[in-house]
């Protein structure tokens, strides 16, 4: 399944990239996905013509190339006559077959028939698929130096916004939100992404049901990457992830936990403190869970830190409070609270540096944010109404992503490039490429 490599392409090509070797991506994920549908004894035949491999190859390029089922299909149909008429002297052309309507002979499946197949796969089969296609892309970044086995996780979630009839309880992954354009019905997605040497993959991709906690995706996302050899230095996420939960799992594997923490009642009494009597900024603090499940266990050490993170000193934010130029409430909303898991040091000179390399590697996790903005811009709006079928047409999506992530990270390692070809292609140029690679791929 290892992809060959292209230098010198037989179309054109923007003057960057003409010389730069790529990789055949989509029949790599294509051969990933039959493997899995074989590893499972689903059947790899569907229909007397066309096979798995046909499907899934539409469901690829209809992510990759922004279109509709039905476009990418017809897209494709025109790629495959194109190649087999590129080197006969007579052109073969499409037979026409009888009927009210023009039919002509296809070499792929039409959209319509995709849907069928989409509809076809279960979600535990996706599931699998997921944790395969993310471990031979993790493995793959591996072997090629791109990543180590020191890593960081950043965990989030993101919203796809729904607008049919479907309501909770009836459907358990419809959740509900006051942001939505239009609409207050979403599907809550969480995103597991690693960071390594420079190099951001998205390792795990989950759909959240309304009233279900997301500690055991985490866990199993990271328990998978521990299995494989890699080490999780620490879990960077929202302030909505540092709960009771979740760090009472991470405690007992080493992982350290950096993220901002809620203002609840007690956290306000300690900025209080703060602003009246000029405490500490890092605040020793015991996190313990709900009274009703977990009264009986004990707390879970924690470390907070207040900061701002827009340019203004702290001890301006005090002064003013103590002129009475701001009131309490406006002065806390100013007042930005980190909690870690990671003790500082016992010198108060070293603290401060402790202190501020927490924050700038809280910075990294915006790196999820705009790797859900980028996978938005992968594929139309899937017009999916199930969740099993909405859940294949985003996961095809992060594995596009991660791939393009790893072309990039590949241009950046290469001694012999231009500096102008190591920062990788766009988005854009990645998908035209890749398409275009299907004209002179060759049996993998």
């Amino acid at each position: 399944m290892k992809p060959n490599t292209t230098s010198g392409l037989e179309f054109p090509l923007h003057p960057a990239e003409e010389s730069c070797p790529y990789d055949y991506w989509l029949p790599w994920l294509k051969n990933l996905a039959l493997e899995i549908i074989k590893q499972t004894h689903l059947s790899l035949r569907k229909g007397y013509k066309y096979s798995a491999e046909d499907f899934w190859e539409i469901l690829i390029m209809h992510s990759l190339m922004d279109l509709s089922l039905d476009e990418a299909s017809d897209e494709l149909n025109k790629i495959l006559w194109q190649k087999e008429n590129s080197k006969r002297r007579r052109k073969l052309l499409p037979k026409q077959f009888p009927g009210t309507f023009i039919r002509r002979e296809r070499k792929c499946p039409n959209g319509d028939q995709v849907r069928k197949y989409r509809q076809s796969l279960p979600l535990w089969i996706l599931n699998r698929l997921n944790d395969v296609i993310f471990d031979a892309q993790l493995t793959y970044a591996l072997q090629k130096g791109l990543i180590s086995h020191q890593l960081d996780l950043l965990v989030d979630n993101t919203d796809q916004w729904y607008y049919g009839s479907d309501r909770f309880p009836k459907n358990p992954l419809i959740n509900r939100s006051h942001k939505g354009p239009g609409t207050s019905r979403r599907r809550n997605y969480l995103g597991l992404m690693i960071k390594s040497q420079g190099t951001s993959l998205f390792v795990g991709i989950h759909l959240i049901k309304k009233k279900h906690s997301n500690v055991p995706k985490i866990m199993h996302c990271i328990d998978r990457l521990i299995l494989r050899g890699f080490n999780v230095r620490t879990v960077i996420g929202d302030r909505w992830f540092p709960t009771y939960e979740l760090l009472s799992e991470l405690n007992p594997r080493g992982i350290h936990y950096i993220g901002p923490y809620r203002k609840w009642k007690p956290i306000k009494r300690l900025l209080e403190d703060y602003l009246k009597k000029g405490t500490h900024y890092i605040q020793p603090y015991t996190l313990k869970g709900a009274p009703k499940k977990c009264y009986h266990l004990p707390g879970i050490q924690v470390w907070l830190i207040f900061t701002n993170r827009q340019g203004r000193r702290l001890r301006d934010i005090r002064r003013d409070y103590q002129l009475r130029l701001i009131d309490l409430s406006e002065a806390m909303k100013e007042i930005m609270v980190m909690m870690t898991t990671k003790p500082p040091p016992k010198r108060k000179k070293a603290q401060q540096g402790w202190a501020s390399s927490i924050c700038q590697k809280y910075d990294r996790r915006w790196q999820i944010e705009t790797g859900f903005r980028d996978i938005n811009r992968l594929g139309p709006p899937s017009n999916a109404h199930t969740n099993a079928r909405k859940f294949t047409m985003r996961s095809v999506q992060y594995w596009l992503y991660n791939t393009w992530q790893i072309e990039r990270a590949r241009r950046r390692k290469n001694k012999n490039l231009l500096k102008s070809w190591k920062k990788g292609p766009t988005l854009r140029q990645f998908s035209f490429v890749q398409t275009q690679l299907r004209l002179v791929e060759q049996k993998i």
